[in-house]
């Protein structure tokens, strides 16, 4: 039973069907608990019937003992902390230590990976089952309308059909299936176009694998599925045809002419996508506003100053959460202040404010260690998510914690790019591509790298050479 080939076996089924803990129904801390009560099965299985997986786990032990050291002193720093506001935005003991530990499992789950060793046809097989459960479903949902929005976790009111009805708005269109963030879903399948392109012209995977990924790509209906997709796929066979000029390889041209005759139906499609109609509403909020001179009260008097944001925050694109519960303005009025006095773009963006705000919350705080140790995640969620993955850590858990937590990634992204060097071919050159998506995606939409339902099959994806997983040599 504790053979490694059973180990094997339950470790496909489990990648195989790791995109459903991605479903809204599964999306809560108890599924998370049990994501790192499964890696951690695995990982004590691997150890007790590898021996060669126990050879270097002194290096992980070293790295758990700087993690511990770090956490205890990151929960010391979270303790001296004074704010604006009332209760200091709740910090949490046992939710930053939960939230350490989810973020120590991409360490463990490479780490299995490794010792694992899939070859090519297992990895293959679960990308195949991931295109059918998250495209696959994407699709299906939204033909028959009943896909949850990507923007509103509402039923979608028309599906791909009637995108040219200009009745509808995006959040009427975008269609995520049952998946809790469209984002999210987004990062994961744009990642895998270079591997699904490479595998198609290498005869692997069939065409229509392919054209189910990009069209749900573009029902998703975010800028990284839409305008990220199809330059991903663009780039990776023009990549294709450089390799095959330089290297003289036979180039498969019935492939290549069927990839650029998808990419042709989706630049026609585009402009019809959920995507664009949300660039033109944005648009059109900012030009009703464009122009508007806006006047913030220079008094001393609190009052007016309070009165005055109260009375304009609406008018000038301030969202209602932030300004009244994630750092309500009666305690912090100069700030709000200046943020009205801010650009109107920067008023509508939500990113510009997740930021603004924490960046306030530490300048009120005053603690040269946050620089070190950061202000803690749970604080920041008391706040507001910051939707940018690197700096919502960085905040969080300050330099130190940013190397050990996000460092892995930084790392095993180098030894690709050595590996690329070395091995200087197509296969690798869609490795690199998939990693670098990866890393470009979590930056611009947030919420990848602190989630594990996604960075668990991101880094399956990403970390092939590491696993030796796909011969590319």
């Amino acid at each position: 039973m504790f053979k490694e080939e059973n180990l094997k076996k339950t470790f496909i089924i489990l990648m195989m069907l790791y995109p459903l803990f991605g479903i809204k129904f599964f999306y809560n801390s108890y599924f998370t608990l049990i994501q790192i009560g499964l890696i951690m099965i695995l990982f004590i299985w691997l150890l007790a019937i590898n021996k060669s997986s126990r050879k270097n786990i002194k290096w992980l032990i070293f790295y758990e003992v700087l993690l511990i050291g770090y956490a205890i002193l990151h929960h010391m720093n979270a303790l001296n902390f004074t704010s604006l506001v009332p209760g200091n935005f709740n910090y949490s003991a046992l939710k930053e230590i939960l939230y350490l530990i989810k973020l120590n499992i991409p360490i463990i789950f490479v780490y299995i990976l490794f010792y694992l060793r899939l070859n090519k046809t297992e990895f293959i097989k679960i990308i195949k089952w991931w295109i059918i459960l998250i495209s696959g479903s994407i699709v299906i949902t939204n033909i028959l309308g009943i896909s949850l929005g990507s923007y509103s976790d509402e039923l979608i009111k028309g599906n791909i059909f009637t995108w040219f009805n200009q009745d509808f708005i995006y959040r009427d269109l975008a269609s995520k299936g049952y998946f809790m963030y469209a984002n999210q879903i987004s990062c994961l399948l744009v990642v895998l176009i270079p591997f699904i392109t490479y595998f198609y012209l290498q005869n692997k995977l069939k065409l229509y694998y392919l054209i189910i990924l990009m069209l749900s790509l573009l029902m998703l209906g975010t800028r990284v599925a839409n305008i990220g997709s199809v330059l991903v796929l663009f780039v990776i066979v023009s990549l294709y045809l450089l390799f095959c000029i330089l290297k003289k390889e036979k180039l498969e041209r019935k492939k290549v002419i069927s990839i650029f005759f998808i990419i042709v139906l989706y630049a026609f499609l585009l402009p019809f996508s959920p995507t664009i109609g949300r660039d033109n509403i944005y648009e059109y909020i900012l030009k009703e506003n464009n122009g508007e001179t806006l006047y913030a009260s220079n008094n001393d008097e609190l009052l007016t100053d309070i009165n005055y944001i109260k009375d304009n925050y609406e008018k000038k694109l301030i969202n209602k959460e932030f300004i009244t519960r994630s750092y309500p303005y009666q305690y912090d009025p100069s700030f709000w202040l200046n943020i009205l006095n801010e650009p109107e773009e920067n008023r509508a963006d939500y990113r510009f404010l997740e930021i603004s705000m924490v960046k306030r919350v530490i300048e009120i705080n005053n603690n040269k260690l946050d620089f070190w140790f950061g202000i803690t995640n749970s604080r920041i969620q008391n706040i507001f998510n910051i939707e940018r993955d690197y700096i919502l850590q960085y905040y969080a858990f300050g330099l130190i914690g940013f190397i050990l937590l996000i460092g892995v990634y930084f790392i095993i992204f180098i030894k690709n790019i050595i590996y690329l060097i070395k091995n200087f071919n197509f296969c690798n050159v869609c490795l690199v591509s998939s990693f670098a998506l990866f890393l470009v995606i979590a930056y611009m939409s947030g919420n990848i790298m602190n989630q594990i339902s996604i960075f668990v099959p991101l880094l399956f994806i990403i970390c092939q050479n590491i696993a030796k997983t796909v011969d590319s040599k």
